[in-house]
């Protein structure tokens, strides 16, 4: 069934497209008993004036975008549904209504773009998993159009973003190992096209050259996807001679999977082999032995991308446009007592 437009109205309540109109909108000029008809023709016919129309009227839509990819993200990425639901709670503390609009491979982003702002769908668009070279985001500063990332990326051009500072995340995770006596220490990571794992990898890398520890590609590995491929990954590594006596994992997820190949092998997380994971999913506190993690503040990162959206459509010099957030440590069991 075709939606209800003001035509519609007007001809169900007897009146004109312009008093229909400027009865929808409360205008003064309209008698109630005028006003009234169109109100009941409007419920009767379950009519909702468009976004585009209150634009066009000079109001907002007061509803903002948030635009992944889906097929395209790191496998077994579950903080993406803890972000969206603290996303969704902070849009509800600024009054704003939350579209989520997902990208799938293949579809063109530049008319999905055009479609939410262009066609006044909503006021601005959030993008999260930035890459180092994002055509999206070189798309929105050249058209632009309003938008925050959560992510940095390579580009020299000054655009909006909130981002966690991963590399002194993974620094972070690899300084407390090596004060626990850890001096092997090896490191599970993501698809490093993702701009915040390549981040998390070299927080990674500076640690140990910071602490004075060789760089050992035979217990690093990247771009891991799956379970199985993880637990084998790790597996391996623990079979290997001069075994590390620590994993940092760039995500809780990859830590749980080493924590299983630790299993595997019969050996003992936090006794035998420390992990460390990052994100502080939910789960973390309660898994056996407890994850110690790298905690992304989500509540403080979605508050920060509201605010600075909402200072881009205000054109506040006062909000800035750049935000870099310190991550926290959560030391819980599975990194273990000091090296005896």
């Amino acid at each position: 069934m075709a939606k209800a437009t003001i035509i519609d109205i007007a001809r169900k309540a007897g009146v004109g497209v312009g008093t229909a109109s400027r009865a929808l909108n409360n205008a003064p000029d309209v008698s109630p008993a005028t006003r009234e008809r169109v109100l009941a023709a409007a419920v009767e016919l379950n009519y909702h004036p468009s976004a585009v129309a209150r634009r066009l009227q000079g109001s907002r839509s007061d509803a903002i975008a948030f635009v992944p990819e889906v097929g395209d993200r790191p496998a077994g990425d579950m903080q993406f549904k803890d972000f969206i639901a603290v996303l969704a709670r902070s849009c509800a503390r600024h009054n704003l209504d939350l579209l989520i609009r997902p990208l799938r491979d293949g579809d063109d982003f530049r008319a999905g773009f055009s479609e939410l702002l262009r066609g006044r769908r909503v006021d601005g668009i959030i993008l999260a998993d930035t890459r180092d070279d994002d055509p999206r985001i070189a798309y929105l500063a050249a058209e632009g159009l309003p938008f925050v990332a959560f992510g940095r990326t390579r580009s020299a051009n000054a655009y909006p973003f909130v981002d966690l500072d991963s590399q002194a995340g993974t620094f972070a995770a690899v300084a407390h190992l090596v004060e626990r006596g850890h001096r092997r220490i090896a490191f599970l990571g993501m698809p490093l096209d993702f701009t915040f794992a390549r981040h998390r990898f070299d927080g990674y890398r500076q640690a140990l050259a910071a602490h004075g520890l060789t760089f050992d590609p035979a217990i690093v590995a990247n771009d891991l996807a799956t379970e199985t491929e993880t637990r084998a990954v790790a597996r391996r590594m623990l079979e290997h001679e001069g075994r590390p006596t620590a994993v940092v994992a760039a995500s809780d997820l990859l830590a749980i999977h080493a924590m299983r190949a630790v299993d595997d092998l019969g050996l003992r997380t936090g006794d035998d082999v420390a992990i460390v994971g990052f994100d502080d999913l939910p789960l973390a506190a309660h898994t056996r032995p407890s994850l110690t993690t790298v905690r992304q503040p989500f509540d403080l990162i979605c508050d920060l991308l509201i605010v600075t959206l909402r200072g881009i459509l205000d054109a506040s010099p006062a909000v800035p446009r750049q935000s870099l957030v310190q991550p926290e440590l959560i030391v819980r069991d599975s990194s273990g007592p000091p090296l005896r």
